[in-house]
C-alpha cells in the first residue's frame, strides 16, 4: 500500500458443463484508494476461446475481449465489486463462521471469496493464482454432530477441531440461520438447525411452507426433516445447484439481484423488473414467468416477508440460457406487516392481490387468468391444508400460529376483494 492506495487480485474460475474441477475464466483486479474501490474484470483470452465458455452474467459481464471497469464507489457504499461477485460472498452465518476460525475477527471481502469455495451456491470459484485449488472431498457426517458443532458456536462455547470443519462457511440458499453441509445418499443437502431464542420449530415451519407451495403448483426442492435430539428438528433441502458423483459437478447460478444489478439490500427492484429478465434469458420463457406470478402470489398468501431480491434466482441450462431455480427460504414470517420486500410493479412495497392482478400481462396472464389462478392457489393455502401436508404431524404449537397468521393475511392482502 502506498499514499491510502492499495491493489488486489483475484481469479475466478467456473465450473464448466460435466467438469469436476474449475476452469480459470476472468481476472478480478480492485484499487482502494483511500475511502473509495475501483478496479476492472477481464475475461481470460485462452477461456474465450473455449467453446463452451460460459459468462459469469450474461446481462452484464458478457464474454467480451475488452475489460470492463468497475467505476469508483465508496466503500460504505458497497465498493465496485460486482453484484454477480457478491452473490459469491458468505451469509451472515458464514460470516459468524470464519470470524469464529480468525479468533473473532472479520475477513475482508477478498479473504471470504478465498475461504468459502468448497460451499457457496453456484459454479464460481477463487484463488489468488491461476491454478485453481483442488476441490475438497465432502464428508458423510452424522447429523447430531453438526447440531453440535451449530449449537457450540451460537453459545460461544469451545468448538473441537474435528467439528470446526463441519460447518458451513460459504454463502448458500439458505439466509442467515444456522447451516452445514451434508451428505445424504451420495448427494449434497443443507441442513438447518434451530437458531437461539427461537420461538417455534421454524425448521418444521419452512418444510410446512414447501409442502404447501408443492401443493400450489410450485417448484421446490427435494427436502424433509429429522430429528437430533433435544426435541428438535433440523431442515433438510438437497442442494440443487450441484449434481454428478459425489455432487462434484456445479451450476452457475445468479440471483435476481446479480440479473437487475440491484443491490439485495435496497427497496429496489420487482417482480415486475425480474419477470423481464426471465423474458430475455429463459430457455422456457412461459413456463417461468408463470412459477414467478405463482411465487409472488404465494408469499402474498403466507405472509413471507422476506423475498428479496437474493431469494430469487437462474440456474445455467445450456446455450447462454437460463431456468428458474427451485424456490427457496419461504417461511411465513408470522407478523402481518402487510409489506413485501421485494415490490410487486416497483410503485410500492404493499402486499395486495389486487396489485397482482393488475400486473398479469407482465406474466405473460390476462386479469382473469390471473385471478383465477389466485383464487385456486387461496382455496389451498386458507383450506385445510395440514391435512394434505407430508410431515408425520404438524404439531398444534405450529399449526395454531399459522392459521391465526393466515386469518390476519387474508384480510390485509384482499382475498375478498378479489371473490367479490
Amino acid at each position: 500500500m502506498t499514499n491510502g492506495i492499495s491493489e488486489n487480485a483475484l481469479y475466478v474460475s467456473l465450473y464448466l458443463p460435466g467438469e469436476t474441477t474449475p476452469t480459470t475464466a476472468a481476472l478480478l483486479k480492485l484499487e482502494r484508494n483511500n475511502l473509495q474501490e475501483g478496479g476492472q474484470l477481464a475475461y481470460g483470452l485462452g477461456y474465450l476461446e473455449r467453446p463452451d465458455a460460459q459468462t459469469l452474467n450474461p446481462l452484464h459481464l458478457p464474454l467480451q475481449r475488452e475489460s470492463f471497469r468497475l467505476p469508483a464507489r465508496l466503500l460504505r457504499d458497497g465498493g465496485a465489486l460486482p453484484l454477480t461477485i457478491k452473490d459469491a460472498l458468505p451469509d451472515a452465518w458464514g460470516l459468524r463462521v470464519l470470524a469464529n476460525e480468525l479468533g473473532g475477527r472479520l475477513p475482508s471481502e477478498r479473504e471470504q471469496l478465498l475461504l468459502t469455495n468448497e460451499d457457496r451456491v453456484g459454479a464460481m470459484v477463487f484463488s489468488e493464482t491461476r491454478d485453481m485449488p483442488p476441490p475438497a472431498e465432502l464428508q458423510h457426517h452424522e447429523l447430531a454432530a453438526l447440531a453440535d458443532a451449530v449449537r457450540r458456536l451460537q453459545y460461544d462455547m469451545e468448538i473441537p477441531t474435528p467439528l470446526k470443519r463441519l460447518l458451513l462457511r460459504g454463502g448458500s440458499l439458505g439466509g442467515t440461520r444456522p447451516k452445514a453441509s451434508f451428505m445424504h445418499d451420495h448427494a449434497l443437502w443443507l441442513a438447518k438447525f434451530p437458531a437461539a431464542g427461537d420461538p417455534l420449530d421454524v425448521q418444521m415451519l419452512e418444510a410446512a411452507a414447501l409442502d404447501l407451495a408443492k401443493l400450489c403448483g410450485i417448484m421446490v426442492p427435494q427436502h424433509m426433516t429429522l430429528p437430533i435430539g433435544r426435541g428438535e428438528t433440523a431442515f433438510l433441502s438437497r442442494r440443487f445447484d450441484r449434481f454428478g458423483e459425489a455432487a462434484q459437478q456445479r451450476l452457475h447460478f445468479l440471483s435476481a439481484s446479480a440479473l437487475l444489478d440491484i443491490p439485495y439490500e435496497s427497496s429496489d427492484g420487482s417482480y415486475v423488473e425480474f419477470a423481464r429478465v426471465i423474458r430475455r434469458l429463459s430457455l422456457r420463457p412461459g413456463a417461468d414467468l408463470l412459477e414467478l406470478f405463482r411465487r409472488m402470489v404465494f408469499n402474498l398468501l403466507i405472509d413471507n416477508t422476506d423475498d428479496h431480491l437474493k431469494n430469487h434466482g437462474m440456474l445455467w441450462a445450456g446455450s447462454n440460457r437460463y431456468v428458474l431455480s427451485p424456490a427457496f427460504d419461504i417461511v411465513p414470517q408470522l407478523t402481518n406487516l402487510g409489506y413485501q420486500m421485494l415490490s410487486i410493479d416497483g410503485s410500492t412495497q404493499e402486499s395486495s392481490l389486487e396489485l397482482a392482478v393488475q400486473s398479469a400481462a407482465h406474466f405473460d396472464l390476462s386479469t382473469d387468468q390471473a385471478s383465477a389462478i389466485i383464487k385456486e392457489m387461496a382455496g389451498v393455502v386458507y383450506g385445510q391444508w395440514w391435512l394434505n401436508s407430508p410431515l408425520p404431524a404438524l404439531p398444534e404449537t405450529l399449526r395454531k400460529p399459522m392459521a391465526r397468521c393466515f386469518d390476519r393475511q387474508k384480510q390485509i392482502i384482499g382475498v375478498g376483494k378479489l371473490s367479490s
